[in-house]
């Protein structure tokens, strides 16, 4: 049975970046096919990626300077939103926000860290400091 063609890249021409796709064939049933990224494809996620990694080395620096707490960093290291986080380590989002200044960081106690160490899947002490 032929498969059809599924619009991607089907030709290692255009990358060497494959991709999983799941179609249907002929028959309607469910299958699993691989296509090749095309250059508009890698340069979108490079750039998407790009920008990620700027977000994580600002919330660096501004823990650094002592502008906000060492949460702000790996949340955007971990790609969350203080909803995300909030939900995450079962501390409601208030409380989440206000984590985020170093000065009511240093107030917490060893349970509320350890939830956030758990959601960030972390040590404690890491969770204490930026590299």
């Amino acid at each position: 049975m032929e498969k059809e063609s599924v619009g991607v890249y089907k030709d290692e021409r255009y990358g060497k970046y494959r991709e999983l796709l799941y179609n249907y064939d002929k028959d309607g049933n469910f299958i699993k096919d691989v296509g090749y990224h095309g250059e508009p494809d890698r340069v979108i996620l490079q750039q998407a990626w790009d920008l990620f990694n700027e977000r994580i080395e600002d919330a660096r620096k501004k823990v650094l300077e002592g502008k906000a707490s060492p949460i702000l960093y790996y949340m955007e290291k971990n790609l969350l939103n203080p909803m995300d986080l909030s939900m995450h380590a079962g501390i409601s989002l208030w409380r989440v926000k206000f984590h985020l200044r170093p000065k009511y960081f240093k107030r917490l106690s060893e349970k509320t860290l350890n939830k956030y160490a758990e959601a960030f899947n972390i040590p404690i002490e890491q969770l204490t400091k930026v590299e």
